[in-house]
């Protein structure tokens, strides 16, 4: 996997890829901005958002917080996980284990994590769940479902015991996004192809667009959680 944006200034990643290229493309003098609004963990594939103005970005930055903005990831996880729902865990970034924990709901500096769930089918002891962070904690996809004794198929860090293209990705992909336009509004649809090493059954797929479909028919109640059982 390759960090998207990288902690020293002249590290290797996709950030410093992209500028460089704009750079060189537009044939643009001194420093190109590229505002990251929504990135992913290194082993996580998918879509990510970056602006390409001070202004834009700032606009979508408030789309998410504004819960605006549809997420939906797919994960390939451990163990047998069925139905639907909504789970509400309180996780603790641990910067010593570089991972977050999930703590009961006094726990000093514990914030809230909500997920939607949705599991489309199980197959040898192995999952395939859609999965909508309400909340954007670190980590939280990663430690909520270890809580629940079903990780993410290759994520050693949150307790799987199998390793995904040795050990350089996780089977969790950010495959649909969707956001109102930051100057006109439209409202804007983004899918990222899943990837074959996940081995998903697109027999499966129609389950996947009416699950979405049932999410924007009812997202006010999911993002205000006015009602934990929408779907």
């Amino acid at each position: 996997g390759l960090v998207v944006q990288g902690v020293k200034r002249d590290e290797e990643s996709l950030l410093r890829i992209l500028k460089d290229f704009i750079k060189e493309r537009d044939k643009k003098p001194g420093e190109v901005f590229l505002g990251v609004v929504h990135k992913l963990d290194k082993m996580v594939s998918g879509i990510l958002v970056l602006a390409k103005r001070s202004k834009s970005a700032k606009r979508l930055s408030e789309s998410f917080q504004k819960r605006e903005v549809i997420k939906l990831y797919l994960a390939r996880v451990e163990g047998i996980l069925k139905g639907e729902g909504v789970w509400e865990d309180y996780l603790l970034w641990d910067d010593k284990k570089r991972k977050a924990l999930v703590l009961k709901e006094t726990s000093k500096n514990a914030k809230k994590a909500i997920t939607v769930y949705f599991s489309l089918y199980s197959l040898n002891n192995e999952t395939f769940l859609l999965l909508i962070p309400l909340t954007g904690r670190k980590h939280q996809l990663r430690a909520v479902l270890s809580r629940r004794g079903c990780p993410i198929i290759g994520d050693i860090k949150y307790g799987s015991n199998k390793k995904v293209l040795n050990g350089e990705a996780i089977l969790l992909h950010s495959f649909y996004l969707s956001f109102p336009h930051p100057m006109s509004k439209e409202k804007l649809e983004f899918w990222a192809e899943i990837p074959n090493y996940f081995s998903f059954d697109a027999k499966y797929k129609n389950k996947v667009f009416e699950f979405i479909k049932r999410v924007h028919e009812h997202w006010d109640g999911v993002k205000y959680r006015a009602n934990k059982n929408f779907m």
